[in-house]
Order: structure tokens, then sequence, then C-alpha cells
């Protein structure tokens, strides 16, 4: 244990942060809901939700230990398990952590970080829209996260971490939260397969509940001040820095997503001026992911760049994304996460500097080319090991207990068929009855039994 001075400022920020990273995962469960059909609205938004069931018991009783234990470059140990050394140590100044003494209590850091690992796997859910049982899912977040997230975390975020040592730079979770779930998320529709009504060429299907998706993103964004503001760990002007770099970039992200929706919609012949509404909650989304290795390394000037680079990229990537891209990534969770994060960690290898933040190192930009190439090396890194976990996991899963809905059951939609949630409107809409019937046979006739649940 290490003894330093608790700034209580600091833990302030630190405990309203975690509240602000814990708001995005229902956040998020709104922002995906709102894009899905009507009959898979509830189901996405219990992916994202019970995440929020599953990590936090994961993260206390192994998780935390296995990053942020003492151990090795790639891997921690059980010193910190169930939390039994955290739970102890007294308020007026003792650190659970020799190697890297924080000016907070060591389980703010702790809950700060669970925040963290609960959003993660709930980004991935965003690829597998309406066709994975609920069991495999569930036992999935808590294996990705024990094999695949917790490494990675302790690879770059520990500074005993074999990625930090090296100098990749990240500094709220380009890499190992938005690049890791993307990756996973790609891999994880690929082997699903596609949904049994997909069309590449069709941007929306079904009604949309669209409200939920704009309100998501509002929330998304004021967690996200407290996402990239609170991994500075302290409050300060570090943190200044980066909340503020993290709105100009989702800012300007937004504004190049407008300008190149109007140029499209002239391009194919539209006399009025078409924005789209999903769009523009997917281009704040992006200027937030691209921005996050670099919010608290960065000049605010380079944000704008930064937001504008990720939104004129990822926008075109998704325009011509149907003719070439027929993965079933429902809701281009590698498009926005795992390109934003990838786009986003290169640029922090070209316009961090020293001179804003001392902690960091300087970029290709400032004469450290080499920053660049340590880069690349934590997204070859990112990239396959996330590959190769989610695959691996995944793969098992098919073949022990299975992992995919039938077709008829996606058809009928899992908020019936996982839930047992009956859209009466919907079967009035599709089964019309004769004037003459009674309202008793109305009722036989237009409210089936409930669905028997087969996603076990």
């Amino acid at each position: 244990m290490n003894h330093t001075t608790l700034q209580h400022g600091d833990t302030a920020w630190i405990l309203t942060s975690t509240a602000l990273v814990y708001m995005m995962t229902p956040a998020l469960a709104c922002f995906y809901g709102g894009l899905v059909e009507n009959k898979n609205f509830l189901n996405q938004l219990f992916l994202s939700i019970v995440c929020m069931a599953i990590i936090p018991v994961q993260w206390c009783l192994i998780g935390y230990s296995f990053t942020f234990g003492p151990g090795t470059s790639t891997f921690g140990s059980f010193d910190y398990a169930i939390q039994r050394k955290a739970s102890l140590i007294s308020l007026l100044g003792d650190n659970l952590h020799d190697f890297n003494p924080q000016s907070i209590p060591s389980l703010a850091f702790v809950a700060f970080q669970c925040s963290f690992a609960i959003i993660t796997p709930a980004l991935i859910s965003g690829a597998v829209v309406g066709r994975m049982k609920l069991v495999p899912y569930m036992i999935f977040v808590l294996l990705w996260t024990t094999c695949c997230y917790d490494p990675l975390t302790r690879w770059i975020f520990s500074q005993q971490g074999w990625l930090c040592q090296m100098g990749v730079i990240d500094f709220a979770g380009g890499l190992v939260i938005h690049t890791s779930s993307g990756t996973s998320g790609l891999v994880a529709a690929f082997i699903l397969g596609s949904r049994a009504q997909f069309d590449p060429d069709v941007v929306n299907a079904g009604q949309t509940n669209l409200p939920f998706t704009i309100i998501g993103t509002g929330l998304l964004w004021v967690g996200w001040m407290g996402f990239n503001g609170g991994s500075a760990l302290v409050a300060n002007g570090i943190t200044a820095l980066a909340i503020f770099n993290t709105n100009v970039a989702a800012a300007s992200s937004m504004i190049i997503w407008i300008i190149l929706d109007i140029i499209h919609g002239k391009f194919r012949g539209q006399n009025s001026v078409f924005v789209s509404i999903p769009g523009i909650c997917s281009a704040t989304v992006v200027g937030l992911v691209v921005v996050t290795p670099a919010a608290g390394y960065i000049q605010p000037g380079y944000a704008i760049l930064t937001g504008l680079i990720g939104g004129f990229i990822i926008h075109s990537f998704l325009f011509g994304k149907k003719h070439f891209f027929h993965i079933d990534d429902t809701l281009d969770v590698f498009s926005c996460h795992g390109l934003g994060g990838l786009i986003g960690t290169i640029l922090a290898g070209i316009f961090s500097q020293t001179d804003v933040n001392r902690e960091g190192r300087n970029g290709a930009l400032y004469g450290n080319v080499i920053q660049l190439g340590y880069q690349m090396i934590g997204i070859v890194v990112t990239v396959g090991f996330s590959a190769i976990c989610t695959g691996t996991i995944l793969l098992l899963l098919h073949v022990t207990i299975g992992i995919r809905i039938s077709r008829v059951d996606q058809a009928r939609g899992l908020d019936n068929v996982a839930h047992g949630v009956i859209d009466v409107e919907r079967i009035q809409r599709t089964q019309p009855t004769k004037p003459s019937m009674t309202k008793q046979r109305i009722d036989d006739e237009a409210v089936p039994p409930m669905a028997k649940v087969d996603t076990y």
C-alpha cells in the first residue's frame, strides 16, 4: 500500500464521472433501440442493460484484479479478487496501488473503471440485432470481458502493461473500448450470419423509434464528458481540456456529416435539403469516438480537425458500404466504433503534444514519428486479439448450445420470442376481421397464445 494525500475535489469529480459513464449504458440502449424494428425494440434495450448486471459482479470478483492487480506485463493476478483489500483501506490516505498512486480512493478508481467495462460489451450488441439467443449472449458477455477486455485494458491502461510501456497512448479508450468492441461486433455479425430479412440495399427496415435515438444521443454526449474528462483521474486543466475537446470534436463531426448529407442529396436529384436523423445521431457518436484516444493530449484546434476527418471518412465509408460490405453489422458498430477508434488512435499519434500534457507523448507532427508506429502496433494487436477472442468464444458456444435464433422466430421478433411481449396492435393490423364478428371472437383470433420461449 502507498500513503497518498487524497484530494476531495478529485474524488468528487471521479465519482461524478463514474455516474455519468454508468448513465451511458442505458443511453446506449435508447440509441440502439430507436434504430431497430419495433418487434426487437425491447430486446435491444435488454442486451445493453443486462451488461449492468453481469459486469459489476465480474469486475468485483476477478476483472479488476486481472486488469490492475500485481502481476506481469500481460496479466494481473488474484491479489485484488473480491476487492477484499480495497474494502479495508482507510479513506485517510492509503492507496491500494504502490506502483500507481492516485489522489482518489482506490474504490473510486475501481468503480470508474467498472463503468468502462460495462459499456464495452454493450456496444457489441448493436451488431447482432434480432438473431442471437439470450443465454449464449449473456455467457458471451461474461467470457468476452474476462478473456478479451481485461487483458487489453491491462496492456494499454495499466502502467505495468506491455503496450503502455512500449509507448502506445490511449487517453480514454479508443483502442481498449471502441476498436475492440467494433472489431468484435464485426466478427460476431459474420459468425451469426445475416438476419432473415436482411437487404444491404435497404437502409431502414421496419418501423423505428427515432425519438429514443435522439434522446440516447444527447445522453451519450453528456455522459462522454465524464468518459473522457474522468480519464484524467484528477480535476484540473487536463480535465477541462478533455471535456472541451470532446464537445468540439462531436460538433465538428456533426457539421461535416450534415454538409455531406446535403451534397449527396443534391447528387441524387432531391430538390429540398435532405439531412438524415439517424445519420446526424451517428455523426455525434463518431466525433466522440474519434477524439477519445487523444482528448487529453491535443489542442482544441486539432480536436475540431479530428472530428472533421473522422466524420468525413466514416460517412464516406457508410455511403459506399452497401456496394462492397455485405456483412450484417446491423447498427454499424464496426463503422462507428471500430473504424472510429482506429482513426482516432492514428490521429493521436500525429497530433499529441507534451506541451499540452506532460503525461502524453509528442506525435509525428512534433518530431516523434515513431509514435505513429507505436499506435499502429496498438491497432494491430487490438484488432487481432479481439477478433481471435470473439471468434473462439462464439464458435465454442455455437457448437455446444447454439447461438442463432431460427428464421421463423426472427420474423416473429425477439420481443415476443425472448421476452413474451405480444404487440396486439400489430396483430390486429395484419389480421383484419369481419365487422360481423363479436368482440370475443376478435379477441380470440387476434391475440394468439403466449409464444413458446425457445432461446435457451
